[in-house]
């Protein structure tokens, strides 16, 4: 298998160096590490093409570090990488800071003079390599810090309306993951059914309807079912193919102020006392303030109502062996992508319950994985995890043509995805998914 090229989406710092200064570059590398900094340099990490790696790699730095001493100022290989880092800033292709970092009193070359001499240098001759590394490190710090404070925020909980129904794609995909899932939950399904009288159950998160009139919906106790669904348009196919007198879906924003208002009037209308039943399906990690949301929803059920919880969790997925890095890449990617929610839900769902006044909370399950799977199975994993990725990517660089950072990785996810896809059906491929099933009573 060809090899892909490392993931350079997160890279912080890019290193340049001649090979003679390697014991500098590793301790410089080592100092900003343990900051938490990021660093890339050759050959560590490079995969796949040796001059691609670096190309992609200096696009997507926010600060380029060149190590300095007159032998280095000749070489060819620093002289091009400095080259392609100062090109990048005089195109103005995204923000990149240039640090040059000189190691002795030595004359550079005209050629590296050309580039460098109106920088400020940080010179380790006059100061001694310690207290140049630190000046160093403060100065990356100072640099990067308002960075990744944008991709930490991209990581947390935020509002996020997800599904379009006119998406024919995922609505497709949306397809394939209930039906691998229901072998993965339905037993639960059909438990709680079993085990509640006169069912009144509310959907919280509905989509199209498929899901919870495949689970729920055809059952004969079935008193009387809501889903609540945030695009009107999702909601009208939803009544269109399921709706009868005991069976509705209305539009409702479930992070409004008015939310709980809203909740009551629709149950007036349709004659719904209260609920026995919840379903809350991959929708927390679309949620912003899910406590709220949750203890809302509480006010609505029966002291005894059971309550279903699905949700994600990518730091439970494992893809092993991930020969190149690529599925490592995928998830980092997955977690930036701001349609795709809160990638780590799944780990709070116990506390978020029990802090919003449910009690007798189980996790029945953590994850599902590619174990005993068959190549269909298999091959609807693969593409319910990843081929939303892919789409939002390709969609948000057409959006944003000239974000560099942007454009690479959907260029990589679309170069990619085949090779993943390939090695994912494998038979001694293992992935899991972190997929957490949580059942608890008011």
């Amino acid at each position: 298998m060809e090899k892909s090229d490392k993931d350079t989406s997160r890279v912080d710092v890019f290193l340049s160096y001649e090979h003679s200064l390697k014991s500098v570059v590793d301790r410089i590398c080592s100092e900003l590490e343990n900051e938490g900094i990021r660093c890339w340099y050759a050959p560590r990490d490079v995969i796949g093409d040796y001059a691609t790696s670096i190309v992609n790699a200096i696009d997507s730095a926010s600060v380029f570090v060149v190590l300095l001493n007159n032998e280095s100022s000749k070489s060819p290989h620093v002289l091009n990488e400095v080259e392609m880092a100062y090109k990048r800033i005089i195109d103005n292709q995204g923000e990149l800071t240039i640090l040059p970092f000189k190691l002795d009193d030595k004359d550079l070359s005209k050629a590296m003079e050309y580039y460098v001499k109106r920088m400020h240098w940080i010179d380790a001759s006059l100061q001694g390599i310690e207290n140049a590394v630190q000046e160093l490190k403060n100065k990356i710090k100072a640099i990067i810090r308002p960075v990744n404070e944008e991709i930490k925020k991209s990581c947390e909980r935020h509002s996020n309306t997800y599904y379009d129904s006119t998406d024919k794609k995922e609505t497709e995909r949306l397809k394939k993951q209930r039906i691998l899932l229901e072998k993965f939950d339905k037993f639960l399904y059909d438990e709680v059914a079993s085990q509640t009288e006169d069912m009144r159950v509310l959907d919280v998160g509905s989509n199209n309807g498929e899901f919870i009139m495949n689970r729920l919906g055809n059952k004969s106790n079935l008193t009387a079912l809501l889903g609540l669904e945030y695009s009107q348009g999702t909601v009208d196919i939803a009544n269109e193919s399921f709706g009868n007198d005991k069976i509705f879906f209305e539009q409702c924003d479930l992070e409004s102020d008015d939310f709980e208002d809203k909740l009551s009037d629709i149950c007036k209308r349709r004659g719904i006392s209260d609920f026995n039943v919840v379903n809350i399906s991959m929708v927390l990690l679309h949620i912003k303030n899910p406590i709220k949301m949750l203890r809302t929803i509480r006010k609505f059920t029966k002291p005894d109502a059971v309550v279903i919880v699905k949700d994600i969790d990518d730091g439970f997925n494992i893809a092993y062996p991930d020969k190149d890095g690529m599925f490592e890449t995928a998830i980092g990617l997955c977690a930036q992508d701001p349609l795709s929610g809160y990638r780590k839900s799944g780990r709070q769902i116990y506390g978020l319950l029990r802090k919003s006044g449910f009690r007798k909370i189980e996790l029945l399950k953590d994850g599902i994985n590619t174990v005993g799977m068959d190549y269909d199975d298999r091959l609807a994993l693969f593409e319910i995890y990843f081929s939303f990725v892919k789409q939002d990517f390709a969609d948000f660089a057409r959006r944003n043509p000239k974000d560099k950072t942007v454009v690479h990785n959907a260029e990589w996810l679309e170069n990619n995805y085949p090779k993943m896809e390939e090695e994912f059906i494998e038979e001694d491929f293992f992935f899991n998914l972190g997929f957490m099933l949580f059942k608890a009573r008011r």
